[in-house]
């Protein structure tokens, strides 16, 4: 398969570098056990992966789903989460794990419904911060990234389904795409 040449961003060197970092930092934060993984599909799926195969134990993580973007490259500002009915955190510490927190909205909303099921705190590890876009101030305590403002593919996060299994983090370009003159924009 021929993939259009986005520019990289971040290099999965450079990646899973700072994913070993990530993974001490929170056993370090945790040192009696290891805290309870939640991960938000599917764009987070690759760095939780990741992430829990390099934390002492490599934990599980639970899966829950949140869009916000529809198929396009802008959130439309509505979060809708998928959590699983039987999750019971009963006082653990949880650790929600993102691909990429830009507004802030879906942290905020899964945040409250981890507190809702039990969690006895819940600390953010995403792998990439896009602060120019946040719109709700969510403390993020592992912090992957800081990108500017454009739209990231790759490393498991995609544009309409596509490109998740990039190996890297690149910006997304429309205009590069097979095609792209002749199809209508993505909003």
């Amino acid at each position: 398969m021929i993939r259009p040449a986005f520019p990289v961003v971040i290099t999965r060197d450079d990646i899973l570098c700072r994913v070993h970092e990530l993974a001490r930092a929170i056993a370090a934060d945790h040192p009696s056990a290891p805290p309870r993984f939640v991960a938000v599909m599917e764009g987070a799926r690759v760095f939780a992966e990741h992430l829990c195969a390099l934390v002492p134990g490599s934990p599980p993580f639970t899966e829950v789903r949140a869009r916000s973007y529809g198929n396009g490259t802008v959130s439309n500002g509505r979060v809708r989460v998928e959590v699983p009915r039987d999750l019971r955190l009963d006082g653990a510490p949880v650790v929600l794990v993102e691909d990429i927190v830009d507004t802030g909205r879906t942290v905020e909303v899964l945040t409250a419904e981890l507190k809702a099921r039990g969690a006895h705190s819940v600390e953010v590890a995403t792998l990439l911060s896009k602060p120019a876009r946040r719109v709700v101030d969510v403390p993020l305590r592992y912090v992957g990234f800081e990108i500017p403002d454009e739209f990231v593919i790759g490393f498991g996060m995609d544009v309409a389904g596509r490109y998740r299994e990039l190996p890297y983090v690149a910006a997304y370009r429309r205009e590069l795409e097979p095609g792209a003159a002749d199809a209508g924009a993505v909003e």
